[in-house]
């Protein structure tokens, strides 16, 4: 299907992954005759799942395997072997690897563990040296295998009555994976493939994300994630599909369980936050909402946000109601025109207004009738049908005749189904499962899912962000390779200030002043302003008495400005003092335009409210740098306290300015570790940095 270029080098062969899901040949290594071992299960499951390719077993102490011929290396197999199954101990997969380089296999899935994950980076950096020589595109080590069901291949130790669906689930952990295949299985749930990464020592998720966006078996991919091992390659996947990944490791505490597992890395959860939103990546917080999720994408795209709710019952139509509220779904609000199409759907004592109540006793006619007006109606845009089961309708029945009007009306919108009630609604949620109608026993869930297709339809048309320049100017480059040189790390106050406004960022009036006189000359047309003492041994300015606001005079000045120095000189006799700052009030909103570097995905951006409600709100949200002013925007509004910087009580701010200070700000990412504009005070006239801190 493609090529992988996983090797930057060009002396070094194309990875391709193709072996993985359509091998001529599939090669066990470590095949063994008993059932109790991994190298007997997987071999089974190769068997056993139909695959129509050559099966080799290879086992230098056998000569048959579950009727199949063993053979002593993969160097004897006669026939191509584009995929090896590797289950042998640890020791041994580097000889094994060897011989498959020699054998020409071009894909390999490592089961083995007892590599990075316990500490053991040097044989996995052999393997990678040696796959990367030759060609060798490998998933693991320390995974559970894989699984295409187009080409009927189960090379995994896991279950082995898996559905076929639509759905390629790559998952971090083996186990889980395990468990999973299970569960989907259990709720009729379809997958389309099953990639496990252990270790993730090669292939990882943006190279199986690129080339599931080319499969046509392949309408949705679900990702579980524990860290990440490049960021900045990760943040250039290109999205084509929808991707839903469940990154867990939010805590701390998880974090770093995570990190021990599997090797990885977890960055800060917030930044994994900006990544995913950045990309247009959906974030699930459960298994069973990803899941959800993910059966969402039989459906088609829905062209507008009128959403009606069929019901038999207004308690169910009440909770789901409230739930399309909380997520941001639009209902559709017309009583005269919803009257006119469903009142003949029910008894007069039901409700034409939306959610439409059929009430309990209208049966499955009624659900019949109901639908079709729904799914035929091109003012409707989705469809949300609610059933709590009774004693006198046969929820199977209810689930047939949706299926049946849906099917008829050409499937032209999204529709979901919540069926409540015992064993007879579960099976009528599992046959509209296998018939490519999510069904959930829960109105949250399928809300939830339902949302989840409109925020991909979002994604998707969304406005494309624009890069600016943001390369650093020579006088930028020279000024803080001065400072550099000098042996410092931390810039002062006026120089913090001197290099952003080159960088662009609005400033309120300032200046640095070295004594009282030149204090006052600076300070014309400043008042009223503050002062702050200027000196590299002072960290705390306020602890010292070496900050004064609102000075409104001259003569002020000059009083204020021999007190400062004498109250500091007594408080830090030491201390090395080489003037103040000057700086004109304003008033507005506080907010901090922070960026800093992040271990995985390089230079991060933060914004949010400044002043002391960072600490106090941790109203905050992150990108990743480089971005234009279009997603600074979408930065800008992702804040709880978006609604105060568009305009609340006569507060407002002042979006322009606080874009072109994100913008600015970026221009330092590759010469700075931190940069702090904060506060960055906005009001309706602009944007202005009352205050400045740089890290080199």
């Amino acid at each position: 299907m493609g090529d992988c270029c996983c090797c930057s080098q060009s002396d070094k062969p194309k990875k391709t992954l193709d072996g993985f899901f359509t091998p001529r040949g599939v090669a066990v290594i470590g095949a063994s005759a008993s059932p109790s071992k991994i190298g007997y299960q997987i071999l089974n499951n190769v068997i056993a799942g139909g695959f129509q390719g050559g099966i080799y077993p290879v086992n230098p102490k056998e000569d048959m395997i579950l009727g199949k011929k063993a053979y002593k290396s993969v160097k004897d197999i006669p026939g191509p072997v584009d995929l090896a199954v590797i289950t042998v101990p640890a020791p041994h997969v580097i000889p094994a690897l060897e011989e498959c380089a020699v054998k020409g296999v071009r894909n390999a899935a490592i089961i083995t563990s007892g590599f990075g994950e316990v500490g053991n980076h040097a044989d996995e950096d052999k393997i990678k040296e040696i796959a990367d020589k030759n060609g060798i595109a490998f998933l693991g080590p320390n995974i559970l295998g894989l699984l295409y069901m187009p080409t009927k291949l189960n090379a995994s130790f896991g279950p082995q009555n898996v559905l076929p669906g639509k759905i390629a689930f790559i998952s971090q952990s083996g186990a889980l994976a395990i468990a999973l295949m299970g569960w989907t299985a259990m709720e009729k749930i379809g997958l389309a493939s099953l990639c496990s990464l252990g270790n993730k020592a090669d292939i990882g998720e943006t190279e199986l994300i690129e080339y599931f966006n080319q499969d046509k078996n392949v309408d949705v991919i679900l990702v579980y994630m524990e860290g990440i091992k490049n960021g900045r390659q990760f943040l250039n996947t290109e999205i084509k599909k929808p991707v839903i990944v469940l990154k867990v490791g939010r805590s701390t505490r998880g974090a770093k369980a995570a990190a021990s597992h599997t090797g990885s890395l977890a960055g800060a959860d917030g930044i994994f936050d900006a990544v995913f939103k950045q990309m247009g990546i959906l974030r699930a917080d459960s298994f069973l909402e990803a899941f959800g999720w993910a059966r969402i994408f039989s459906l088609p795209m829905p062209k507008g946000d009128n959403l009606v709710m069929i019901t038999n019952g207004g308690g169910i139509g009440v909770a789901a109601t409230d739930e399309c509220e909380a997520a941001g779904i639009g209902m559709m609000e017309d009583p005269a025109w919803l009257e006119a199409k469903f009142r003949c759907t029910m008894p007069d004592f039901g409700s034409t207004k939306n959610p439409v109540d059929i009430t309990g006793g209208s049966g499955v006619q009624g659900y019949r009738d109901a639908a079709k007006i729904a799914f035929a109606e091109r003012k409707i845009d989705s469809v949300l049908v609610l059933y709590c089961e009774t004693a006198v309708t046969n929820p199977v029945d209810v689930a047939k005749a949706v299926l049946e009007e849906y099917q008829a009306a050409g499937k032209n919108k999204p529709v979901t189904v919540v069926m409540v009630g015992g064993e007879r609604s579960r099976a009528a949620i599992h046959f509209l499962n296998q018939s490519g109608v999510p069904a959930f026993g829960e109105v949250k869930e399928a809300v939830s899912a339902l949302k989840c297709l409109y925020t991909w339809r979002d994604y998707q048309t969304r406005a494309k962000d624009v890069l600016f320049d943001n390369r650093p100017s020579k006088e930028v480059i020279d000024y803080l390779n001065k400072i550099r040189g000098e042996g410092r790390s931390a810039l002062l106050e006026h120089e913090a200030r001197k290099v952003l406004e080159m960088c662009g960022v609005p400033m309120p009036k300032w200046g640095f002043a070295i004594s009282a006189a030149d204090a006052v000359r600076q300070a014309e047309g400043m008042y009223p302003l503050a002062m702050k003492i200027a000196s590299p041994d002072i960290l705390h300015k306020s602890d010292v008495g070496g900050v004064v606001l609102n000075i409104r005079n001259q003569d002020e000045l000059q009083h204020k400005y021999q007190e400062m120095m004498t109250r500091v000189t007594k408080a830090m006799p030491q201390a090395k003092i080489l003037g103040v700052n000057l700086i004109q009030m304003v008033s507005g909103i506080e907010c901090i335009v922070g960026m800093s570097e992040d271990a995985q995905f390089g230079p991060v951006m933060m914004f949010g409210l400044g002043g002391v409600f960072v600490e106090a709100l941790k109203d905050v949200s992150f990108r990743v740098v480089p971005f234009g002013p279009v997603e600074a925007e979408r930065l800008i509004n992702s804040i709880k306290a978006k609604k105060i910087l568009n305009g609340f009580r006569g507060m407002s701010g002042h979006k322009g300015d606080i874009i072109k200070t994100m913008c600015a700000v970026q221009k330092l990412a590759s010469l700075v570790k931190e940069v702090d504009v904060n506060p960055l005070i906005t009001n309706k006239d602009g944007a202005f940095a009352a205050d400045a801190r740089i890290i080199l």
